[in-house]
């Protein structure tokens, strides 16, 4: 394997980071970009131990945030160096969400086999807080002005959000809810994006009790992500297996991004723009950088 480049490397980062929604892709993807030399084998290697959730996020102050629930359940995290040791978080974990900036450090939620969800910030070894019981699935975001964004299904399909800190109140969000996704940024605020029990995608920007807008019906799932610069981006796949992107506003036209996809996921910042990743039918993963219509690059190949 060559040397990385700066932008490999770069590459590598960025889809460790924005693919917190999209797990899969998340290792999968950096481990396997060609070049990406020593960053690559670090997450490897740091991903031997069979795993059956994992979650990475990033931010320039405190670097590459990687996490994974084993197979007894037990939730183990890292933060820093990729070849730093690791914290062992939580046990009996069903899932687990995690972002990270540059002001408020990590962000960490785990779904406890109980229905429990619990969050930490600031530091690895924080203590957790309960934020709800009786839920289905966690999303997180987070910004240094806007601070930490947490998003939940709850066990009646109930979407509810709360932001600013951990102890803040909930407010709902929406009814009859199959999943959601999270992103913020400090100048759009938090982003909120649902797919609801008829298979049709929302959206809404600026505050929890921003109004909702229809973004697309007939969807399977749904990616977010945000920058203060190109605004939000959504990622669909529909119920055919399209992928559909759109960025700089909820209302935005959609770009048809590709076809016979399994899930998709996103990430954004000021300087690079939008970075989308896919993972299709056939096992392979796909990503894009710069513009919704920027060519394709093979990152893995069955």
């Amino acid at each position: 394997m060559g040397r990385a480049t700066d932008r490999q490397k770069s590459w590598g980062r960025r889809v460790l980071a924005g693919v917190v929604t999209g797990c899969v892709l998340a290792v999968a993807t950096a481990g396997s970009l060609s070049g990406t030399a020593a960053y690559a084998a670090h997450v490897t290697k740091a991903f031997r131990r069979p795993a059956n959730a994992i979650v990475a996020a990033s931010d320039a102050q405190n670097g590459p945030l990687t996490g994974f629930r084993n197979r007894p359940n037990a939730f183990w995290v890292k933060e820093g160096p990729l070849d730093a040791g690791w914290t062992m978080e939580q046990n009996h974990v069903e899932s687990v969400a995690a972002a990270s900036d540059p002001t408020n450090g990590p962000l960490i939620a785990v779904l406890d086999t109980g229905g429990n969800v619990w969050a930490k910030e600031g530091s690895l070894t924080a203590g957790w807080i309960l934020e709800q019981t009786g839920v289905q699935s966690v999303a997180v975001a987070s910004d240094p002005t806007n601070g930490p964004l947490i998003a939940i299904v709850d066990s009646n399909g109930s979407a509810w959000a709360k932001q600013g800190s951990l102890t803040a109140g909930w407010v709902l969000e929406q009814t009859g809810v199959q999943s959601v996704a999270v992103a913020s940024d400090p100048t759009n605020g938090p982003l909120i994006a649902i797919v609801d029990s008829n298979g049709s995608a929302w959206a809404k920007q600026g505050s929890l009790t921003a109004g909702w807008t229809m973004e697309q019906t007939g969807v399977q799932s749904v990616a977010v992500a945000s920058d203060p610069t190109n605004g939000p981006l959504i990622a669909i796949v529909d119920s055919n297996g399209s992928a559909w992107a759109k960025e700089g506003s909820l209302t935005a036209g959609w770009t048809m991004e590709q076809t016979g996809v399994q899930s998709v996921a996103v990430a954004s910042d000021p300087t690079n723009g939008p970075l989308i990743a896919i993972l299709d039918t056939r096992g392979s993963i796909w990503a894009k950088e710069g513009s919704l219509t920027a060519g394709w690059v093979a990152l893995k190949t069955p």
